[in-house]
């Protein structure tokens, strides 16, 4: 027999499953709800729902149903208005209560060696951090600019071009039907849009750009020119860093750490354990307003 519980303590209500924060991730060891869990506890329970198209599916289909559930992706394709407008305004039912990280991914905050510098499990000088991952981001730079350029075109491409018809007294048969759709301008429109979209001279061209936005201009990365530490992939950037000979991990009882994910959770985790003033600003903002939702 099912019994209503009773003397439930305010703080249960307030923290015991009402609010959810979904986020990228296969489970619960993957870095974005292993770090998120430990940076936003106690506010909120952090679970990971599959990749982000997986969580943007979930939050357009249980937003209204449920306004305590909230929804943080990965940058990917998404533009800077679209960005900032999502933080300004969270939670907002109009983007399904979405955050989008200002970074590429999770692991790009971890690319500043002012911050990595920090970690107990850091054995080398920041100087040395620096140029270290200063080499693994010039090693992929012009893989990620041409990947860049790929996910522009193909971002793209996927917009909705031609509208559906919708009365049926314009389609008797399947004469008719097939003369209305060689009648619809847009199908040719399309045509040169694509082939404008993926000639050789545009595909030059959003590479060139890809490389600007990320270099600043310059031929080689360096700290303070370009965005590159906002849109490069981070997370192999990172794997590189953690599993070199610059971080040592162990336990409490001096067991060295191989696992690279556990090393790189153990790290993330142990930094966030730092004082505010060497987070990452969107750290702090994303616990800001988390706190100030659930509280209000």
């Amino acid at each position: 027999m099912t019994r209503p519980r009773t003397g439930i303590r305010p703080d249960e209500v307030r923290f015991g499953g009402r609010h959810v924060l979904f986020v990228e991730g296969k489970d619960r060891n993957a870095i974005d709800p292993n770090v998120l869990s430990h940076l936003l506890a106690p506010d909120i329970r952090v679970e990971p729902l599959g990749p982000s198209y997986s969580v943007k599916s979930v939050a357009e289909a249980l937003y209204v149903y449920h306004p305590n559930y909230y929804f943080l992706v990965d940058r990917d394709h998404h533009d800077e208005t679209f960005i900032q407008d999502c933080w300004r305004n969270f939670p907002d039912p109009g983007t399904h209560n979405l955050l989008v990280w200002r970074r590429r991914e999770i692991e790009n905050y971890f690319l500043e060696p002012e911050y990595l510098s920090h970690s107990r499990f850091c054995r080398v000088a920041r100087d040395e951090l620096k140029e270290q991952v200063l080499r693994f981001a010039n090693a992929r730079l012009f893989l990620d600019a041409a990947n860049c350029a790929i996910i522009s075109i193909r971002e793209e491409l996927k917009r909705k071009w031609i509208e559906i018809f919708s009365n049926p007294q314009e389609f008797p048969d399947a004469e008719a039907a097939l003369s209305r759709l060689q009648a619809a301008r847009e199908f040719e429109d399309h045509r040169n849009t694509v082939a404008r979209t993926v000639s050789a001279a545009e595909v030059a061209r959003r590479l060139r750009e890809c490389l600007e936005r990320m270099t600043g201009g310059q031929n080689t990365l360096d700290f303070g020119a370009g965005q590159w530490v906002s849109l490069i992939q981070g997370k192999k950037i990172v794997s590189q860093l953690i599993n070199s000979t610059s971080f040592r991990v162990q336990t409490a009882d001096g067991t060295v750490v191989t696992d690279i994910k556990e090393k790189i959770n153990d790290v993330a985790k142990d930094l966030l354990q730092q004082n505010d003033a060497v987070q990452p600003r969107d750290f702090i903002e994303l616990r800001q307003l988390i706190h100030e939702r659930i509280t209000s």
